[in-house]
């Protein structure tokens, strides 16, 4: 940057010494503020967090639950066998579907995007992702660090892809479609509680990080990592 800020951007001998090195751009001449100006003051849906309407979403999702729950405990048993048996899953992806909203209500108390009130968030956020067995503040604490380092292979919190020398001797077996399904597959199911137990594919910690362990001394270390 001595050269008044101007850099010029890497040869091509320079990119196979180093794969990494990122051509340099240039900051957009607009920043975040500049566009929360360009929308009207007094939209009523923007940047205003209504208890109500936070609510009403809320009620609206418990609802949807209580009715699909409703149905396929009192109805599915009257089935025949092979509608049952196709009943049943999709039941699972509906209901799964619908909770995943009441996931993403909690996910936004976390953020403080519920209501003006910071109690009201964490009681709501806590009662909803405890029901999901989603540990609601330690997990509230690693995820602001994850949206202040995205996509950082050192700082972010979960997703971190492994650097080439890292990856396991079984990689190379599993980079095809069967593997990538399978990869996929046991992503979408177990990934996220082995995550919160025991920190896969999140950054690595100098002791044993698990969102499970709820004390003190885990939040405080959640919330003094590195920003």
């Amino acid at each position: 940057m001595g050269a008044g800020g101007n850099m010029s951007a890497p040869t091509k001998t320079e990119q196979k010494k180093n794969p990494l090195q990122r051509v340099p751009f240039s900051k957009p001449s607009f920043t975040i503020g500049d566009i929360k100006k360009a929308i009207p003051p007094r939209s009523p849906r923007c940047f205003h967090r209504s208890l109500i309407r936070s609510f009403s979403y809320l009620v609206q999702d418990l609802i949807l639950v209580s009715i699909f729950y409703y149905i396929a405990a009192t109805h599915f048993h009257f089935l025949p066998s092979p509608c049952s048996y196709k009943a049943w899953p999709i039941y699972w992806i509906v209901q799964g579907c619908v909770c995943t909203g009441i996931w993403v209500i909690a996910h936004e108390c976390g953020h403080h995007a519920f209501s003006d009130y910071q109690w009201v968030d964490d009681t709501v956020g806590f009662i909803l992702h405890s029901a999901l067995l989603v540990p609601y503040f330690s997990w509230k604490y690693s995820h602001r660090r994850h949206h202040s380092n995205t996509n950082s292979l050192e700082r972010d919190e979960n997703h971190v892809p492994k650097l080439k020398p890292e990856l396991r001797w079984y990689t190379k077996y599993a980079n095809n479609p069967l593997g990538r399904s399978l990869i996929l597959a046991f992503t979408l199911t177990l990934g996220f509680p082995l995550y919160f137990a025991f920190n896969i594919s999140s950054r690595p910690y100098d002791r044993f990080a698990c969102h499970y362990l709820i004390s003190l001394r885990n939040y405080s270390f959640f919330c003094n990592v590195c920003p």
